[in-house]
């Protein structure tokens, strides 16, 4: 049998300069190993780099899928971003939307709920049960936008594309300070349950499967990622 060479990422040559977004995959969420779940936000997907600037302050580049820069049309939230960073060297993954700044009758989308260990009981034992009445979504255009961040690239220097997926989690905790614009988006472990009906109450229609294992693309290919309707009920 010939020996066969393992066929090379690409990814590693990219220069980070060009990243772009990875791509959602076609795959069933079943198939994906080891998930975690995230709801699918919204808006406009982007790759924000953050760089030192002059004296103490941050210079801030966001560029959109197709890598036009963006940065002008978004200038005051580029400066919250400068300012909730908590390195001189980023590169992030995430979304410009308003859905974080929504709110909803009965239900603030500025608290994205992840579940207590009462409500993963209820999922165990009671599942449905008890399902509460959805509140209605109210739209509001003129909210400001906000930026969610969903994945941590590069920090200070250093490429983290090829550390799996819950490692960059841990350390984009740890790189951003959250506020009103600035966020970094929730996740879980299956199932989902009830917190489904939460997410689905403040707006998502949405959850994306990721393989808590996987790299990271930047060349815009779909990597191991899954895309499923949230069923609420």
């Amino acid at each position: 049998m010939p020996f066969q060479r393992p066929k090379a990422d690409s990814s590693l040559h990219v220069d980070p300069a060009d990243w772009r977004p990875q791509g959602f995959g076609h795959k069933g969420p079943r198939t994906i190993a080891d998930a975690i779940i995230e709801p699918k936000w919204g808006g406009v997907r982007v790759i924000v780099r953050i760089g030192p600037g002059s004296g103490e302050s941050r210079t801030v580049n966001v560029t959109d899928e197709d890598g036009l820069d963006a940065t002008e049309e978004f200038a005051d939230l580029a400066r919250e971003i400068a300012a909730a960073a908590l390195s001189d060297h980023l590169v992030v993954d995430g979304y410009l939307t308003v859905e974080p700044t929504q709110k909803t009758i009965g239900a603030d989308m500025t608290v994205v709920e992840t579940p207590t260990q009462g409500q993963l009981f209820t999922q165990l034992v009671v599942g449905r049960l008890g399902t509460p009445r959805e509140p209605k979504r109210q739209i509001d255009s003129d909210r400001p936008i906000a930026f969610v961040a969903v994945d941590l690239l590069l920090i200070d220097g250093a490429s983290l594309i090829e550390l799996p997926l819950l490692e960059r989690k841990r350390l984009l905790d740890a790189a951003l300070q959250v506020n009103y614009l600035v966020r970094i988006t929730p996740y879980v472990r299956p199932p989902i349950g009830s917190l489904a009906i939460t997410w689905h109450s403040q707006g998502f229609r949405e959850i994306v499967f990721k393989s808590a294992n996987g790299r990271y693309h930047p060349t815009g290919e779909p990597g191991d990622w899954a895309v499923a309707p949230i069923r609420s009920r």
